[in-house]
């Protein structure tokens, strides 16, 4: 049977019943004032059948970046102990979205005191809330001037610079940067 790839995924009204394992992360960001809510959904199927389902939702307050309130559910859980991983989740209350946060959620809600599907989840909710919080500035801080100051600073908190090939030091992010404020301010 030839491969199937990518295209297989993304063509319209693609047939992927037949395969072995899905997995399915959706993650939703809402602006709530100073803070992100975040919705997000993780549901594995096996043999088309499905394996799990996990909720969770979190408040974190966009200037800090701290997790202020977190919630989920497991209406599809594998085992009925698996439920048992949710109480980890109270463990990220006053945590921060910032370099780290990934150790920090492997180290709780991904250990014996978790579920690692949760982890996983919560991971990818993290890489939103960075997103969902250069969102926020984009919509809420109209002054390009002020925006620019916001989101430098936020870029230096989150440690994108050298985080992937269009951040590296030398790279088109930061090139652009500097070109639009020669003077120097704000840094990267």
């Amino acid at each position: 049977m030839p491969g199937r790839g990518i295209a297989a995924i993304h063509e319209e009204g693609s047939d992927i019943s037949d395969s072995i394992f899905t997995r399915e992360i959706k993650v939703v960001t809402f602006d709530e004032g100073d803070n992100l809510r975040l919705v997000g959904t993780l549901s594995d199927a096996r043999l088309g059948e499905p394996l799990h389902g996990l909720e969770v939702e979190m408040l974190v307050s966009v200037w800090e970046g701290e997790i202020m309130e977190i919630k989920g559910a497991f209406p599809i859980p594998p085992l009925e102990e698996c439920v048992e991983g949710i109480d980890s989740l109270q463990e990220l209350v006053g945590a921060k979205v910032k370099p780290g946060f990934s150790e920090f959620v492997k180290g709780t809600v991904g250990s014996n005191r978790g579920c690692s599907h949760l982890s996983a989840l919560i991971m990818n909710m993290g890489n939103v809330c960075v997103q969902g919080r250069g969102a926020y500035l984009r919509k809420h801080v109209p002054d390009n001037a002020a925006r620019d100051k916001a989101m430098a600073g936020q870029a230096q908190e989150l440690g994108l610079l050298d985080s992937c090939v269009t951040w590296r030091e030398d790279g088109p992010i930061v090139r652009r940067w500097r070109q639009e404020h020669p003077e120097g301010e704000p840094k990267y």
